[in-house]
C-alpha cells in the first residue's frame, strides 16, 4: 500500500470534505417597514450587500496541527472567524474543513483551539448579523464553537475571537445611501465550569464572581486577601486555580 494512500486514509478522519469555494459573505438588509423574515423567493423587499473584508483571521494558510487523541497531523490551516471553522489546504491546493468534534483540537500560531458549548448572548443578535449555522446550535441559546484555551484545569478560561458584520442603521434622511458593512473583529473571554456551557465575562471582579457564584464568598475573600484587581488573564487564572481547590 503506497504512502500517499496511507496519509490520505489517516487525515480522512480529521477533515470534512464539503466544498469550500471561498465565496464573498453576503447579508440581506430588510428595507424599512419590511418584516424581519423577508424571503427573496417571494419577492419581499430587501437588498443584499457583499461584506467588505475577509472572514479569516489569518488570510494566508499557516502550518499548524490537527490533534485527535494521540494522533497529531501537520496541516496548512486558516481560521474563518465568521463561520467558525478551520480551512485546510492540501498539497493539491484543494480546500476542505476540519471536522467539528469535541475530541479534535487545532493548534495554530502556538494557540490551541477547542470546540466547546457556550451561551450566545442576546446582544450579539441585536448588534450583528449572525451567520445561520444551525448545525452549531444545540438548543435555545447554546451553541458550539472554537475557543482558544488560556489555562489548564477543571474550570477553564477561554478566549474567542469573532468576525462579525454590524447591522445596518436606518438612514435619517431618505436621500442617504446605504454603505456595505465591513467585518469587525471582536474578542471576548469566557469561563467554563465542569458540565456547564461557557459563559461570557469581562475581566473584572464582579463578572468573575458571578461566573463562579457557587463559591462566591470564598472566592471574594481570596480576591480581597490577595489584593487582586482581576483585570488581567493572569489574575483571573489565579482566581480560577483557587476556585478549583474548593471543588
Amino acid at each position: 500500500m503506497n504512502r500517499l494512500f496511507l496519509f490520505t486514509l489517516l487525515i480522512a478522519s480529521f477533515y470534512s470534505y464539503s466544498q469550500d469555494t471561498d465565496e464573498p459573505v453576503r447579508v440581506r438588509y430588510n428595507l424599512p417597514g419590511s418584516p424581519e423574515n423577508t424571503d427573496p423567493a417571494r419577492g419581499d423587499q430587501g437588498r443584499v450587500f457583499t461584506v467588505k473584508g475577509s472572514p479569516y483571521l489569518n488570510e494566508i494558510h499557516k502550518e499548524g496541527f490537527i490533534v485527535n487523541g494521540a494522533k497529531k497531523t501537520k496541516a496548512l490551516l486558516r481560521y474563518n472567524a465568521y463561520y467558525d471553522s478551520f480551512q485546510v489546504l492540501d498539497e493539491n491546493k484543494k480546500k476542505s474543513f476540519v471536522a467539528k468534534s469535541p475530541t479534535i483540537k487545532v493548534v495554530l500560531d502556538s494557540t490551541t483551539y477547542q470546540l466547546i458549548t457556550y451561551e450566545e448572548t442576546v446582544r450579539d443578535k441585536a448588534l450583528y448579523y449572525v451567520p445561520n449555522t444551525s448545525n452549531e446550535r444545540i438548543n435555545g441559546n447554546k451553541r458550539e464553537g472554537y475557543f482558544s484555551v488560556l489555562n489548564e484545569g477543571e474550570t477553564t478560561l477561554y478566549q474567542k475571537t469573532f468576525k462579525r458584520v454590524p447591522k445596518f442603521k436606518q438612514a435619517e434622511h431618505g436621500y442617504e445611501r446605504f454603505e456595505p458593512s465591513a467585518f469587525v473583529t471582536i474578542t471576548h473571554y469566557y469561563i467554563k465550569r465542569k458540565h456547564r456551557p461557557a459563559v461570557r465575562i469581562k475581566l473584572s471582579k464582579k463578572e468573575v464572581l458571578f461566573a463562579l457564584n457557587n463559591k462566591y464568598d470564598e472566592v471574594r475573600a481570596f480576591i480581597k486577601k490577595n489584593k487582586l484587581k482581576v483585570k488581567t488573564v493572569e489574575e483571573v487564572n489565579q482566581v480560577i486555580a483557587f476556585y478549583d481547590t474548593l471543588n
